[in-house]
């Protein structure tokens, strides 16, 4: 299976939102799937790859995002 590499440009669009309010403005879209993987990987990787905390990155990133469509 290919995957796609995570760029920092798409996890910094993510986080500042510069994408997302443009785009779905009016809370009525919610984070996408590969939105929230790919800022769970972030905070991933910004914690040093250290096992362990997948589903808190998930649940974590799942809520920033939300708070961005919001």
């Amino acid at each position: 299976m290919f995957r796609r590499a995570v760029r920092f440009s798409d996890i910094a669009v993510s986080i500042t939102g510069e994408r997302i309010f443009g785009k779905h403005a009016g809370g009525t879209k919610r984070p996408s799937h590969v939105e929230i993987a790919q800022l769970a990987y972030y905070f991933y990787e910004t914690r040093g790859r250290r096992d362990g905390q997948d589903v808190d990155d998930w649940l974590a990133a799942e809520s920033e995002l939300a708070r961005r469509y919001r």
